[in-house]
């Protein structure tokens, strides 16, 4: 059946109306069974499913890093970084990454786990005494972990109009003791960013350094991410920048759009900056060849489900292979074709982004849009799928 799946996706997209010149189609050969214990023989595949789909989904520009075990197998930009441009974007170009700015907290997080300056059952109060509830008992009880896996029992999205509204990550926390909550700690997922963020000020107040610096100190430089930041100014005074770009769906066209400053207010949330060549580097650490930023253990520990989200109204829940999806620190986790895999998406200022680890086959991807197109929906589970299809002739050809 997955085999199926693949093939209608990269038809349904091939057959798009764009007003791109028309693309040549792909059409898939049947494998060469001299050629299918050769992991070349999968990228070459599914750099074609990504290239041609890629150009009739007319998004501007893209970027896809894939790492098998410790090393990057494949790195490339597509397209431009501006519209009506020849301006290309290259394994250096910068993105804003989303969402996926709450796996890199996590992973500082881990950091100081493993240096004994922080501990996930540690109180957020105890931390940040500015922080308080309208139900004052549970602010008490509020933990690191409750704060990571978005079951703090606040209503989904709360202060969304706050952060967007550009206000400082401490008015926010200082706003919350307003808020009620509709769960008791632990119990419920309700996913978050300004609360999500409060974990930036437990981070600062533990060691005494900014967001941004234990960010930079811990994760970017030791991992090598060379390019990536945590501030609207990094970004804005970068040379090498992917611009958003929104979609009119009644033209059906694309047209540059401004960077603005929201969600770096929030930044643990969704305020990090990064060039595919960093996303390459911070793969290694997620897989675990990097115990230098964070151990094993820790990222045991941050892939660990924490609640379950299979009834939620989550889009993970309708990928083909998915039997269950969870919430860890950070991170979504997801029963998968029988192994767990670790992934996120993100969406902010029309950068769409989605990043995946496949912990058992030690592979990892991630791809970063500067604009909004249907591609990006399918683009993690057809990478599983082709995936899957490598492995499986593989062990065909063995037996």
């Amino acid at each position: 059946m997955r085999y199926i799946y693949v093939f209608c996706i990269g038809m349904v997209f091939m057959s798009c109306n764009t007003s791109k010149p028309k693309v040549q189609n792909v059409v898939e050969e049947k494998p060469i069974v001299s050629k299918v214990d050769s992991l070349s023989f999968f990228l070459d595949h599914y750099e074609k499913f990504f290239a041609t789909n890629f150009n009739v989904s007319e998004c501007p520009g893209a970027a896809v890093v894939i790492v098998k075990d410790s090393a990057v197998i494949y790195k490339k930009g597509f397209g431009v970084k501006e519209i009506n441009t020849t301006d290309s974007v290259d394994v250096n170009t910068v993105f804003r990454i989303a969402s996926l700015s709450k796996g890199v907290s996590a992973i500082l997080a881990g950091n100081m786990v493993d240096h004994k300056e922080l501990s996930w059952d540690q109180n957020v109060k105890e931390t940040v005494s500015s922080f308080d509830l309208r139900d004052r008992d549970q602010a008490d009880r509020l933990k690191v972990n409750h704060v990571l896996s978005h079951t703090t029992g606040l209503y989904p999205y709360t202060y969304t109009r706050l952060i967007q509204q550009g206000l400082s990550l401490d008015q926010i926390i200082r706003s919350f003791k307003r808020k009620g909550v509709v769960a008791r700690e632990g119990v419920d997922y309700e996913y978050q960013n300004a609360m999500f963020s409060v974990i930036e000020k437990v981070m600062e107040n533990q060691t005494g350094k900014p967001f941004g610096v234990l960010l930079k100190e811990r994760v970017f430089d030791p991992s090598g991410m060379k390019t990536a930041s945590s501030t609207y100014q990094d970004i804005k005074s970068n040379t090498n920048v992917a611009f958003p770009h929104s979609y009119n769906h009644y033209s059906k066209k694309y047209k540059l759009d401004k960077l603005h400053k929201n969600y770096y207010n929030v930044a643990a949330a969704g305020g990090i900056n990064a060039s595919i060549s960093d996303m390459g580097e911070y793969l290694k650490v997620l897989l675990g060849y990097r115990p230098d930023v964070i151990s094993k253990e820790r990222l045991t520990d941050i892939f660990n489900p924490v609640i379950c989200t299979s009834d939620e109204d989550t889009y993970v829940n309708l990928w083909d292979g998915v039997t269950d999806s969870y919430y860890a620190l950070g991170w979504r986790v997801l029963d998968y074709s029988g192994r767990r895999i670790v992934y996120h998406g993100g969406n902010v200022n029309q950068y769409k982004t989605q990043l995946m680890i496949d912990p058992e086959n030690k592979i990892g991807i991630c791809v970063l849009f500067n604009g909004p197109n249907p591609f990006n929906g399918p683009v993690i589970p057809t990478f599983l799928n082709y995936y899957d299809f490598y492995k499986d002739m593989i062990l065909e050809k063995n037996l």
